[in-house]
């Protein structure tokens, strides 16, 4: 090959310095001859004169060498330009190049070469990702997307689109808008008009009504797209089919609103129904009734056939209730196997017995469950509205009240709510609202009745007891104010002061070094049955550090006898956890061997009426006897309640009682007073 003059290598540097791109000289084996970057020198990664000679798998990694070697030679087999692109690192990122291979013929000479334009193709690259993904996003995103241009036709439509309108993309493409609006309620369409015309902009709920004349409820977006001038250049339309949102929606209101079991309106719908029918009678002057059903022995059916059972029994009776009454009334589960049917319109008070009549003949058919026919009756306490209550928690109580009245008459009827009723109403909402009061004024106290072995006289123990510093309530039994509590739902935050202040007091006594001292508290029946009970007391005894052995809980037969699944199961997980348990008031209940037997118990307490008159009342010296003997032979412990003398001591003892209590030993203490009286036994 002849070289290349002085004149010549000027003009072929001034055609280099030319052209933007960078040029090599490679032969067919890919090796650098010559780089013709004049004035290009910085796109190089390399100096120039450190690349002649050197091939393309000196500069390359394996892969792109062996491709842009293949190339060479393609384009001079073919005697064509190749053009390929290569992504090569550059600075410690990806740059993409594209090379134009032209093949070279050397007069006089065998050699074969071929010249390399190399160009940066990275923005074109970057900006072709970028289409390619707005193309992707565009394909396959979930909500349907349609591009209109300036006059409002279709040019560009995706999938979710044609699956929303439930059309083909050929059904689309090219058509006005026209359809488009035709789809929508007139009021919609002009609120959108409204919307572009003021803010290029609109987006919000609608229905939209399919070619099928299928509904639809979307959400949708128009926006104008404006192009550098401002104008108008294209409309992007968005759907978004939120009718299984809608569904959803719908579904969860209804949960919220009704009873999961049965499907009647819970308590909460039950409420705003009848604070609506109160203010609606109170306008027109009329009458209407609110009647509180109960089934008789429901927990019995529970227990001897299986929650399953009562389930059945419950959804069985929800269906006679909704097939009996009048479209204008209303009928709900209140909660558990308690029902409320809301009357409303009536003219006089025998229309109200109707309605009774007829809900009692709904319970003279048997329920076949499980092919087990179950015979079931009502208990029905009538409040009329608003004459008996213009508050719907008011009325609820009178016609509770009114119902109960059947419970301790026999069940199986119905009784109406009486002024007498209304009196201990008053009461128990003014007891009610004091106790809440309390809880709030931090105005509960714990006191501690000690316990002694009547053998040796020993501290054995003490009853925490709760007492109420509230004026208006301070003389109101204990008894009376834990039963208003359980039925008005605030005794889990008197139980939560209860648990936490033993716990912290049982604490505070363990620093004194004293020998462990179990103290007992009483579970109410709500507490007992309450999911949460176990992990709550297993947090306070963790909190303060407190062994579960040191707590005694104390039961009355009654809530034994009454307590459900649940409560059954926090007597096992407390037990297994180290607490123990007493049976209280025990020969007050009922079934009280079958409560011995039934339940692994640790303590028995003999109640106080079968202790004052023990000195000089036979028949209660002979029941004491005989409980305290069958006591002991199951292994429990026999504590004597309300033991106020030393000849009831004296009885006890040659009975073989183990412990007692009462005034003859300790009135109730305080905190303070428990903690001195444990430290004068200490020492």
């Amino acid at each position: 090959m002849k070289p290349l003059t002085t004149e010549d290598s000027k003009t072929l540097d001034a055609i280099v310095a030319a052209i933007p791109d960078l040029m090599f000289l490679m032969d067919e084996q890919g090796i650098y001859r010559n780089v013709y970057a004049k004035g290009k020198e910085h796109l190089l990664f390399a100096p120039a004169e450190s690349l002649i000679g050197k091939s393309a798998r000196d500069v390359f990694e394996e892969e792109n060498a062996a491709f842009f070697t293949e190339a060479i030679m393609e384009s001079i087999r073919s005697a064509s330009d190749v053009v390929i692109e290569y992504p090569l690192e550059v600075g410690g990122r990806a740059h993409y190049f594209e090379a134009r291979i032209v093949p070279l013929v050397w007069q006089k000479s065998s050699e074969k070469h071929v010249l390399v334009i190399i160009r940066e193709v990275s923005q074109k690259y970057e900006q072709e990702q970028k289409a390619r993904l707005v193309e992707k996003v565009f394909e396959d995103a979930t909500e349907g997307m349609m591009i209109e241009d300036s006059e409002r036709f279709v040019v560009k439509v995706n999938p979710a689109m044609q699956r929303i309108l439930e059309m083909q993309e050929e059904e689309l493409i090219g058509r006005h808008s026209e359809f488009f609006k035709q789809m929508f309620h007139p009021d919609t369409v002009e609120e959108i008009y409204r919307g572009m015309e003021t803010d290029a902009f609109w987006h919000g709920e609608a229905e939209v009504t399919l070619l099928s004349g299928r509904k639809k409820l979307v959400w949708l977006s128009i926006t104008a797209v404006m192009d550098e001038q401002g104008t108008v250049s294209n409309f992007l339309v968005m759907l978004t089919d939120i009718s299984e949102v809608r569904k959803s929606r719908e579904q969860l209101e209804f949960m919220a609103n009704h009873d999961i079991l049965t499907g009647l309106p819970n308590r909460m719908l039950l409420f705003e129904h009848l604070e609506h029918s109160i203010a609606s009678l109170k306008r027109s002057g009329r009458m209407g009734a609110l009647l509180f059903i109960d089934l008789d022995y429901f927990k019995e059916i529970n227990d001897n056939f299986g929650h399953h059972v009562g389930d059945k029994l419950l959804i069985e009776v929800a269906h006679r209730l909704k097939d009996a009454v009048r479209a204008s009334d209303t009928v709900g589960r209140l909660g558990g196997d308690e029902f409320l049917l809301i009357a409303e319109d009536i003219d006089h008070i025998d229309e109200v017995m109707v309605i009774i009549q007829k809900v009692r003949e709904l319970f003279a058919m048997p329920f076949l469950l499980d092919g087990t026919e179950i015979e079931v009756t009502p208990s029905i306490g009538v409040a009329l509205i608003p004459d008996d209550g213009e508050d719907a928690e008011v009325l609820v109580n009178a016609a509770d009240r009114a119902m109960y009245v059947v419970k301790e008459r026999g069940r199986d009827g119905f009784e109406f709510y009486s002024a007498h009723y209304s009196l201990l109403s008053h009461e128990y909402f003014k007891l009610q609202r004091a106790i809440k009061q309390a809880i709030r004024q931090e105005a509960f106290v714990m006191m501690f009745q000690p316990q002694f072995s009547i053998r040796d006289g020993r501290l054995s123990g003490a009853e925490a007891l709760l007492r109420c510093t509230l004026d208006e309530i301070r003389d109101v039994p204990i008894a009376k104010i834990i039963s208003v509590a359980e039925e008005s739902g605030t005794i889990a935050e008197i139980g939560q002061f209860v648990f936490r202040t033993v716990c912290r007091q049982v604490a505070q006594w363990r620093t004194l070094r004293v020998p462990p001292l179990r103290i007992a508290v009483n579970l109410s029946r709500r507490e007992l049955g309450n999911e949460q009970l176990a992990e709550t007391i297993g947090e306070h005894l963790r909190t303060c550090c407190v062994s579960p052995v040191e707590l005694e809980f104390e039961i009355t037969e009654s809530t034994l006898m009454q307590s459900s699944g649940s409560g059954r199961r926090n007597i096992e997980a407390l037990r297994k956890m180290g607490c123990r348990f007493s049976i209280d008031d025990f020969g007050t209940g009922y079934s009280s061997l079958s409560n011995l037997k039934e339940f692994n118990l640790d303590k028995l307490k003999i109640d106080k009426m079968f202790i004052d008159a023990l000195e000089t009342d036979a028949d209660d010296q002979v029941i004491v006897s005989a409980t305290i003997s069958m006591a002991q032979k199951l292994g429990l412990t026999v504590v004597a309640e309300g033991v106020e003398n030393a000849e009831q001591v004296k009885i006890l003892e040659t009975f073989g009682c183990d412990e007692a209590q009462g005034f003859y030993y300790s009135r109730p203490v305080s905190g303070e007073q428990m903690t001195q009286l444990l430290l004068s036994h200490t020492s």
